[in-house]
């Protein structure tokens, strides 16, 4: 009978609605707007989120339960980090019981080549992000105790476990609240198992203004998720992100409406030395439950070092989370983006917005006026579009002065704007844009090899054969699948060698 409603639950109606669009739909996949109807079985009801390189549903699987389905589209994802992140999330999940922690369901593929997509369904965790919850008031004391003594639990479950499991990326838009008042911790794509009580040199993933600074060097403990909630608290109770409580020498404010009692115990988590920060989950929940003292020391003494209040961007050491190079927004915290900016890749409401309002004018003749009489919003974000805007008007010096004035370490993050916006250009086969384009990203993010290939394929078509040569083979180092790409690069190689020239036509899989 299971395998009978199966087969029924993949078969979309004749005529159906996507659950993305709203256009009709009579297959697996809406040809409109590329969202799933069926993917394996599953009946996805609407998108609960959605990013650049993927999505997550809310769908049914063959019983009528309500499942949490995230899908990862393989040929978009700029760097090897994602899928290694999706990967990890199914393993770990499905390692660990805990009532706080999405049940694994299973992950699947679907698709071949260009058109492969990953998925992981797990249960589907019914509230509220905890992001949301702030955005309408912050938390009461009473409330921020609860939300911590929650967390603190299950931050002790997985710093219990053998090897320690550190999760990485705890934030508000990570801690979902449940209609009956309990907490989950969700996004396991981060989760890393220490070797030994600390990992030195390891991929460098979190989130702007919630981690600790020792993660900027990947180095992790357990003390490294307690700095996350501390900072999550942190933004609870006062309202304002971590970013914006910076004081000019770095250290973080804490605002009156942090309650006096609590600040002890966000003080202990949020200690810059770790050898100084609260030292487990256990020591944190007696210390917040009044089982333990903390000392308050005086503020001089105690800079607490955060990085900008930039959300959903990661830091990686290799090339799995790009040398020290960001990682660009996590997928399963992607809000659906207002209709104004959809389609944008990332960054703030207001960078997008800005973006928006100033696209038609991304043109030689009026891009320097409209930038000087409008600037782009301060921070990687708003740099990235602007450097995008001079790129779209051919003024690629003038975006490389623009990208080149960002922090070195957010750098790979506004060089992604311009290369997602740079994408469909490349796609479609102009050349010269496009190897102008994808070379300025490599500048300032080295490892996108979705950029690489298409720098290199461009390049060849111009007759920068040196170039062309240089991009293609370090594309073939660090991209593995034997598919359309891998055979286009080493065709426009084997050509190099033998010294012919492109014949004008663009190569490579054009599916």
């Amino acid at each position: 009978m299971a395998d009978e409603r199966l087969q029924v639950a993949s078969r979309p109606a004749e005529g159906g609605t996507c659950p993305g669009c709203g256009q009709t739909v009579d297959g697996a996949r809406c040809a409109w707007c590329g969202v799933a109807t069926s993917p394996n079985g599953y009946v996805v009801e609407k998108v609960i989120a959605r990013g650049p390189h993927g999505r997550v549903y809310l769908a049914r699987d063959a019983e009528g339960r309500a499942v949490a389905l995230k899908e990862l589209q393989f040929a978009q994802v700029p760097t090897t980090a994602e899928i290694d992140a999706f990967e990890r999330e199914a393993a770990t999940l499905a390692q660990l019981s805990h009532p706080r922690i999405p049940k694994f369901l299973r992950s699947f593929t679907e698709g071949v080549g260009v058109g492969l997509r990953l998925y992981l369904a797990a249960e589907h965790v019914a509230g509220e992000p905890l992001s949301a919850r702030i955005a309408r008031a912050p938390l009461t004391e009473a409330e921020a105790r609860d939300v911590a003594k929650q967390v603190l639990e299950v931050l002790a479950f997985l710093h219990g476990q053998r090897p320690a499991l550190v999760h990485r990326d705890v934030k508000p838009d990570n801690l979902i609240l449940r209609p009956d008042g309990g907490v989950a911790l969700v996004d396991f794509g981060t989760a890393r198992a220490l070797s030994g009580t600390r990992t030195f040199g390891s991929t460098l993933v979190g989130t702007f203004g919630y981690m600790p600074p020792e993660q900027l060097g990947g180095t992790v403990d357990p003390s490294s998720d307690l700095y996350a909630l501390g900072a999550t608290l942190l933004h609870a109770l006062s309202g304002k992100p971590p970013g914006e409580l910076l004081r000019p020498d770095l250290a973080l404010e804490l605002p009156a409406n942090v309650p006096a009692s609590l600040r002890p115990f966000l003080l202990g988590l949020l200690e810059r030395d770790p050898k100084l920060r609260l030292r487990s989950a256990q020591a944190a929940l007696d210390v917040l439950e009044g089982r333990s003292v903390r000392a308050q020391k005086p503020k001089a003494t105690r800079p607490i070092f955060l990085l900008f209040g930039v959300a959903a961007v990661a830091l990686g050491i290799s090339v799995l989370g790009l040398s020290l190079a960001i990682r660009p927004m996590n997928l399963v915290t992607l809000p659906v983006p207002s209709p104004d900016t959809r389609g944008l890749p990332y960054g703030s409401d207001a960078a997008k917005r800005w973006f928006t309002q100033q696209k038609p004018r991304c043109n030689a003749l009026e891009v320097t006026q409209a930038i000087r009489q409008s600037p782009p919003p301060p921070g990687w974000d708003g740099a990235g579009y602007a450097a995008s805007c001079y790129a779209l008007a051919g003024r690629v010096d003038d975006a490389r002065r623009t990208l080149a004035q960002v922090d070195p370490r957010a750098q790979p993050n506004a060089a992604a704007i311009l290369f997602e916006l740079g994408h469909p250009i490349a796609d479609s086969g102009d050349d010269l844009s496009a190897a102008q384009m994808m070379n300025l990203v490599l500048e300032f993010w080295p490892q996108n090899y979705q950029a690489r290939y298409h720098a290199g394929m461009s390049d060849y078509a111009l007759g920068h054969t040196e170039q062309a040569r240089a991009n293609l083979e370090r594309f073939l180092r660090e991209y593995h699948q034997n598919d359309g790409f891998t055979r286009a690069a080493r065709e426009v190689l084997s050509r190099i060698q033998n010294g012919q020239a492109s014949d004008g036509v663009r190569r490579g899989p054009q599916e």
